[in-house]
């Protein structure tokens, strides 16, 4: 309040206008709680506070279009005032966000484009997950389509080749003995079929690995 306030009938009654509404706003009363806002404003329309009242009140309410033009037109009064002029910058920053976010949705929903559907965050533990289990699925869950294809390809033309060459079936019973008792491995393994091996193996280790970092970059990108 500034010096000689207290001796201003107006500025008194605006002060207690803005008490009563910070009441009403607690008590949940927000209808309230904007008339006698609106009736401080029209009072002094030139005043930075009441603005100032104002775009807390649609902060508090989640208008953060309205608390933007509320704290834009206070800092217009004040220009000085450091406190007002964080909460405009607080207040233009969530707009953009939520406007970018709107955009995004509104692409997704006209399929306008596969890459702006793809803009949402994702689980980088889900995508570890997915990844070891299926190498490839997480690359696809993140919406790396080309590389999780062939990280698929990849798996899926080696188990094709292992059962397919000869000895195939010796060797998925080698792989298995070799886990749960060595002592009943059976016959031999060809090179084509441990060098097969070798690449599902660096194709899985990559996929589960990638996955999640994969992930994690998305997020701190958007």
């Amino acid at each position: 309040m500034r010096v000689g306030d207290e001796l201003d009938p107006k500025r008194a009654e605006i002060e207690q206008l803005l008490r009563r509404a910070h009441i009403h706003q607690v008590r949940g009363e927000y209808t309230k709680a904007k008339e006698l806002l609106q009736q401080a404003l029209e009072l002094s329309p030139e005043d930075a506070s009441v603005w100032e009242v104002l775009g807390d009140y649609a902060k508090a309410n989640g208008d953060w279009q309205a608390a933007r033009d509320a704290y834009k037109r206070a800092h217009e009064l004040q220009p000085q005032n450091a406190h007002i002029e964080r909460k405009y910058a607080e207040a233009v920053l969530q707009v953009t966000r939520l406007q970018a976010q709107y955009q995004q949705w509104e692409r997704a929903l006209e399929g306008k484009s596969t890459e702006d559907t793809l803009t949402l965050p994702r689980n980088p533990g889900l995508a570890f997950l997915l990844s070891l289990i299926m190498p490839g699925v997480g690359q696809l869950y993140n919406g790396q389509f080309v590389k999780g294809g062939v990280i698929l390809g990849i798996m899926i033309i080696g188990f094709i080749v292992l059962l397919t060459a000869p000895g195939g079936s010796d060797f998925i019973h080698n792989v298995l003995a070799y886990l749960i008792n060595p002592a009943r491995m059976q016959g031999s393994v060809s090179g084509l079929q441990l060098f097969v091996a070798g690449v599902m193996v660096l194709t899985w280790v990559y996929a589960f690995i990638d996955a999640p970092l994969s992930a994690a970059a998305r997020n701190r990108t958007l």
